[in-house]
């Protein structure tokens, strides 16, 4: 099999055990462990505090004993994590799960894109990140019809257990079956303590980061995109079912739906950008992230329910065409050695904005509305405009 179809192999049946999850976990959250807007919120702030914690951690391990191993221990980590948050319940539990899938999403993180990055050495990356971000919606599609058939066959509880188990398992696949050939990888000599290495392995990511006006200004996109995100991530569940008295039956229907379609109109969008828009990304983000912000504020405001479904679907359709052209930006621009652990950087710096945007997010929420809470979001996009603007006159 060609290093390629092995990379969306993996990366397709990943997003389809994730997605497993996601269809129903704002269920599962609200109807069957009672949570409130604010511990929603708090979840996700506990998920980023880990990413923000062993991002750089998990990076050097990528770049010190390979991308593989790394995977590996990434996606056994997630498994764990969904099989504990699916037997127990409870805000507790689900937190110390959501901190254990925080840890494991670093090791994932960086690593499967400087591993296939590597693997092809730099070439075609524009078609790889797009076909494959195709590819994961498509997989994501079909972990929508699992998840559904499964918590209406069973229960919410055991599409969670179901998919956490065959994570466990992928992991296995990866390490057994996932080559890894081009890997160069970052030794620390002999007089040079561990802790001075981690930081020049740091400050070597840094300046590559900082000798790029571009990547700088990716940079402050990710932060700002961190800022804005958490909110709509946790609060759009509730939001439907609260708002609009949507019971948990109807709600897994509904859920799945919703899903469904967002990820076949991601394919199609996707494949649209690839064909007409091949290296003017700026322009698309600037374009999507403008629609985005009156998307998300309709669907917050809207009092009609079909309304509200048609702006919740354009939103989050606008939000996926996000994330793999801001990857095909940022690893054109660097280099292979040392390549994780500045992707961990990106990764930190979404982190951090999620770890800020998030409770004051979900603070507001609790305190006046959920549309609030989902509006207020919208602000945080604006500096996104700024920054993308500002790439599109040429100074970046």
């Amino acid at each position: 099999m060609k290093t390629q179809n092995i990379y969306f192999t993996i990366a397709s049946l990943r997003s389809l055990l994730i997605q497993m999850v996601f269809t129903i976990n704002a269920i599962y959250y609200v109807v069957n462990a009672n949570l409130n807007p604010l511990q929603l919120v708090l979840i996700g702030t506990i998920m980023e505090t880990t990413i923000f914690l062993f991002e750089m951690p998990t990076g050097l391990v990528a770049d010190h004993f390979g991308r593989k191993r790394s995977l590996f221990i990434g996606t056994l980590i997630v498994g764990f994590a969904h099989v504990l948050e699916g037997i127990f319940p409870s805000f507790w539990s689900i937190a110390i799960a959501s901190g254990l899938w925080g840890v494991g999403w670093t090791f994932i993180s960086g690593a499967e894109e400087a591993w296939i990055a590597d693997e092809l050495e730099g070439k075609n990356l524009d078609f790889i990140f797009l076909k494959g971000a195709q590819f994961e919606s498509f997989g994501q599609f079909l972990g929508i019809i699992l998840s559904v058939c499964i918590a209406v066959l069973f229960s919410v509880k055991v599409s969670i257990i179901t998919a956490g188990a065959m994570l466990i398992l992928l992991a296995f696949a990866i390490l057994f079956f996932m080559p890894e050939t081009k890997f160069l990888k970052v030794t620390r000599m002999k007089d040079v303590s561990a802790i001075r290495h981690l930081v020049r392995t740091i400050r070597a990511g840094t300046k590559q980061i900082h000798g790029n006006t571009m990547l700088v200004s990716i940079a402050m996109i990710t932060i700002f995109s961190g800022l804005a995100s958490e909110g709509f991530d946790r609060l759009w569940g509730a939001h439907f079912i609260e708002d609009f008295h949507i019971s948990e039956e109807k709600s897994i229907y509904w859920f799945g739906s919703f899903y469904a379609t967002t990820f076949l109109l991601n394919i199609v969008v996707l494949h649209f950008v690839e064909r007409r828009f091949k290296k003017n990304y700026p322009f698309v983000l600037f374009v999507t992230n403008s629609f985005l912000i009156i998307m998300i504020l309709i669907f917050a405001f809207s009092s009609n329910f079909l309304f509200a479904v048609i702006t919740y679907l354009l939103a989050s359709t606008l939000r996926k065409i996000h994330y793999p052209l801001m990857s095909i930006m940022i690893n054109e621009r660097l280099e292979s050695k040392g390549r994780a652990t500045a992707l961990s950087m990106f990764g930190q710096l979404d982190a951090i904005g999620q770890i800020a945007g998030g409770p004051i997010i979900g603070t507001l929420a609790l305190y006046t509305t959920l549309a609030n809470g989902l509006a207020y979001s919208t602000i945080l996009i604006l500096p996104i405009l700024f920054f993308l603007f500002h790439m599109l006159r040429g100074k970046d």
